[in-house]
């Protein structure tokens, strides 16, 4: 008996075909190449069925039609059906298959007449019989494949598979696996998956879609934030687009694009939401509170028990549901489902979204999981038992550096209910100063006084005294008050009772941090010394003690000490590997320095303390020119100014206009530095105390002034204020300060046609830093001291052992020099551009001003009499006239070129 002989097949004429679903999808314009995917499906050539399984909008049918053309190109047959729910009537389905298959007679016997219509049973028989019986390469594509339903028409498909030729491949586009034998196919070899993973975007395919297709010129952190977002999602991003052609500040709506945004909302709701069965959609609702899900959890929420069946039928089907775990125990939503998810539930039932929150915190709560418990909490509105629970993991958040999370938290309480715990108002203190909100953490602890004040337990009020002490020690040193944390942290170390080591650790590195700052080298030693005797820390904290041991060994000249230390300590603290970076980057290592800060920058930027910052900021950007990125090393030094200014830290700021001064002195555009050099000393206060970080040891205005002069011809003032530096550094042990002293008085004293002072000035610098490897404190100064290291290697080379100075190091550096290839006077100017762009008119000018200034759009507009609109097309000339791509790169473009201060 034929296998489709027990199959009901409808009576009557046969179904007509529909043209429409026999042809391949014409690609789209802004459509992406897959060559990777397509290469990868033509290569399998055991495979005899392939299979593109994925949520819809992941480009399922945009793969499939690439690859018909890649099989049209080969001069291989293809059949293209688009299948609808109205194939599972076998007879339909037939009928449009045989229709189909037309292309693999075509082949067989071109000029032969159409087959003699059939139906039923000896349809069947034909198709299979002519699949079975093509001996050149073809292959079928079946599209939209969830709809088929029908145990007839999925018979019909099996039959196919098992007839299929070795020449012949199936190809199957589907949202969910479909039931046509799988297991069998996969064990045999003949079935390739093309699964979710593999269809989402890469970056660079973004970049591709958002600039060449769409032809938006945005800029690659803006790109890479949207694909973070989307997780390659392709209609997400194409949306998207759609959305970004008709928008001014494409960094901010990047910034908030969402599941909830127009476009990709009404996609959710009709592709995927309104296709789900009524239990489906309430439970998709439901649980979308949830950033994780269980099989149990959800049970728990939607009081029902057919959690487990429905996570397997979401992941089956695609659902935009992710497994985190190989036994598939916990999952979570595409975020832009989510988010999609969570604002139809408020909109629909808005009176579910607390108590939903308040289920899943208790779940969390009963199950030992503290830290999600207090998001729900939080979102259900039970502040009182959310602190409670914060109350239970605070301490050991603080330990292992949770600032964010903490301060995330701190954030949605409001102050009464907070002022009610003084012991968590207290930890509020310490998230807000460890995330550099400096000023803030010093109004809480104003405010946090008259509890002291209150009657009550005398040793609890002690206690909260003694650790509020401790908060305004380091506030002292993270605001460059180092003399006077020095003096206060001192005497109150020894108050610290020895079941406080949190405290004592981080009180002991800010004293010691103070008491380096104040080159009291061997004091420093000892306070951490005695911190690590008394008590094993969490091992960021113990990372910062053997990073501060590493800062003294780098400041006192022994680079080789520092990497060995930095080196141990890197890897547990980001702080750590940034200082680490520092002291590769003086040796030369740039590759690993630069893959070291660019794991660090989110720290640095998020809650690193000022030389951590810094440090971060001027590596990153120095690294960036190098590599010839120009607008790179502008944004992270535009960067570092705003942090700057937002933190209230005078150094942060003129450590970013001291590296564009170093810059344009060495580029020989001399008035462009003493503009920046203006800048600087505008928030140069800090180098009079001689007292300050590490990141500036080398860095400093008075530095920056020498080498200017020095540029400038001006050598008599640049000699005097080297000759005191020199002695100064000589006093306080900074030797790596006396390195790039010596080195910058040696370039003075050519200047002055002083040869032989200059080179015996040079092998005091080489004497210092060649047996410790300080490369970049000779290669950073440019061609002037190229040229003097070049006439010292010609004059004093074969007695470099006799001088103290390591040879190979000399060679080293000459090596460098040669690779750099660098001939031109430092002083002479570059060559003009062919093209000078447009000039700033006034107005745009005065918006430039007031844009440096921070103020947004509405204000500009308000202060120059203007509307919003007008603002936004001034801002528009100004990035077109600048090249910029933001307004932070437009501000750091401006005060490059003079145009503003």
């Amino acid at each position: 008996m034929h296998p489709f002989a027990n199959h009901a097949v409808s009576g009557g004429p046969l179904p007509t075909v529909l043209a429409s679903k026999l042809a391949p999808p014409v690609a789209h314009p802004a459509t992406i190449g897959r060559p990777h995917l397509v290469a990868r499906m033509a290569q399998d050539r055991a495979a005899r069925v392939i299979l593109v399984r994925a949520a819809a909008g992941f480009g399922k049918t945009t793969l499939m039609q690439q690859y018909a053309e890649h099989c049209a190109a080969q001069q291989q047959a293809t059949v293209w059906l688009r299948l609808d729910a109205g194939d599972n009537d076998l007879q339909r389905l037939l009928v449009h298959l045989d229709a189909g298959l037309d292309a693999l007679r075509g082949g067989k016997r071109r000029g032969a007449a159409a087959p003699e219509p059939a139906s039923g049973p000896r349809l069947a028989q034909r198709i299979l019989g002519l699949v079975g019986a093509t001996a050149q390469p073809f292959a079928i594509m079946l599209d939209d494949f969830e709809t088929l339903q029908s145990l007839p028409a999925l018979d019909l498909v099996q039959q196919l598979i098992e007839a299929m030729p070795p020449c012949g491949i199936l190809v199957i586009g589907s949202r969910t696996a479909p039931e046509i034998g799988l297991g069998r196919l996969r064990a045999r070899g003949q079935l390739l998956e093309i699964p979710p993973a593999a269809l989402h975007f890469s970056v660079d395919e973004a970049a591709q879609l958002l600039r060449s297709r769409c032809g938006l010129p945005l800029r690659d952190s803006d790109i890479a934030t949207l694909h973070r977002r989307t997780e390659g999602w392709a209609t997400a991003i194409y949306l998207a687009a759609l959305s970004l052609q008709q928008c001014s500040d494409h960094a901010a709506f990047v910034a908030v694009f969402s599941g909830t945004h127009l476009e990709l909302g009404e996609f959710l709701a009709e592709d995927i939401l309104a296709r789900q069965s009524d239990a489906c959609r309430a439970f998709l609702l439901e649980t979308s509170v949830l950033g994780q899900l269980s099989a149990p959890l959800c049970d728990a929420l939607t009081g029902r028990a057919d959690a487990r069946a429905m996570l397997d039928h979401l992941e089956r089907a695609n659902l935009l549901l992710f497994p985190l775990d190989a036994e598939r125990t916990w999952y979570r939503y595409h975020r832009l489902f989510a988010s999609f998810l969570q604002h139809r539930l408020a909109v629909q039932a808005p009176d579910r979204v607390a108590p939903l929150h308040l289920a899943a915190a208790h779940w969390y709560l009963e199950h030992g999981y503290p830290i999600p418990a207090v998001d729900h909490l939080l979102q259900a509105g039970r502040h009182d038992e959310a602190l409670s629970a914060i109350a239970s993991q605070s301490d050991s958040l603080l330990g292992t550096g949770r600032v964010r999370l903490l301060l995330r938290w701190f954030e949605q309480i409001h102050p009464a209910t907070l002022a009610r715990q003084p012991a968590l108002a207290l930890t509020r203190a310490w998230v807000l100063l460890l995330n550099r909100r400096h000023a803030e953490a010093m109004a809480a602890l104003a405010s946090f006084q008259p509890e002291l004040e209150q009657p009550g337990d005398d040793s609890q009020r002690a206690r909260l005294g003694v650790e509020a002490q401790t908060i305004h020690c380091v506030l002292l040193a993270m605001t460059d008050q180092v003399e006077a944390c020095r003096d206060a942290a001192g005497a109150h170390l020894r108050r610290l009772a020895p079941d406080e080591p949190f405290q004592y650790r981080i009180l002991a590195n800010s004293l010691a941090y103070a008491l380096i700052c104040t080159h009291r080298y061997d004091e420093a030693r000892s306070v951490l010394s005695r911190a690590t005797l008394r008590a094993q820390q969490p091992q960021p904290v113990r990372s910062l003690s053997d990073t501060l041991e590493g800062v003294i060994d780098l400041v006192q000249g022994r680079l080789g000490n520092a990497l060995a230390r930095l080196r141990a300590a890197s890897g547990d603290s980001p702080g750590s590997d940034v200082f680490w970076a520092l002291a590769l980057y003086e040796h030369d290592a740039l590759e690993e320095a630069g893959r070291l800060l660019a794991n660090a920058l989110p720290y640095s930027k998020g809650n690193g303390p000022p030389d951590s910052l810094i440090a971060c900021h001027v590596l990153s950007a120095r690294l960036a020119l190098a590599r010839g990125d120009r607008g790179q090393w502008l944004q992270r030094l535009a960067e570092l100014e705003q942090l700057g200014q937002q933190s209230g830290t005078a150094r942060i700021v003129c450590s970013a206009w001291l590296e564009r001064a170093r810059v344009a002195t060495l580029e020989g555009k001399l008035e462009t530095a003493s503009q920046a050099l203006q800048a600087a000393d505008l928030y140069g206060g800090w180098e009079a105390l001689d007292a300050t970080g590490h990141a500036n040891d080398i860095d400093r205005p008075s530095i920056a002034r020498c080498r200017l002069d020095i540029a400038r011809g001006n050598i008599a003032p640049a000699l005097s204020a080297l000759d005191a530096a020199i002695d100064a550094a000589l006093a306080r042990q900074r030797y790596w300060r006396l390195i790039r002293l010596r080195v910058l008085r040696a370039t003075a004293l050519d200047g002055m046609q002083q040869r032989d002072a200059a080179l015996q000035e040079m092998t005091e610098a080489l004497r210092l830093a060649s047996h410790e490897g300080f490369l970049r404190s000779f290669l950073e100064e440019g061609e002037r001291v190229a040229v003097l290291l070049r006439a010292w290697a010609g004059v004093h080379l074969a007695q470099a052992a006799a001088l103290g100075v390591a040879e190979p190091f000399v060679a080293s550096l000459l090596a460098r020099l040669t690779d750099a290839g660098s001939t031109k006077p430092a002083a002479e100017p570059p060559a003009e551009p062919a093209h000078q762009p447009d000039p700033l008119t006034g107005r745009e000018l005065e918006v430039l001003r007031m844009l440096s200034a921070g103020y947004r759009n509405r204000v500009i507009a308000q202060k120059l009499f203007l509307s919003e609109l007008t603002v936004k097309s001034h801002l528009r000339r100004i990035h077109a006239k600048l090249g910029a791509q933001s307004r932070t790169e437009a501000v750091a473009l401006g005060r490059a070129r003079g145009l503003i201060p």
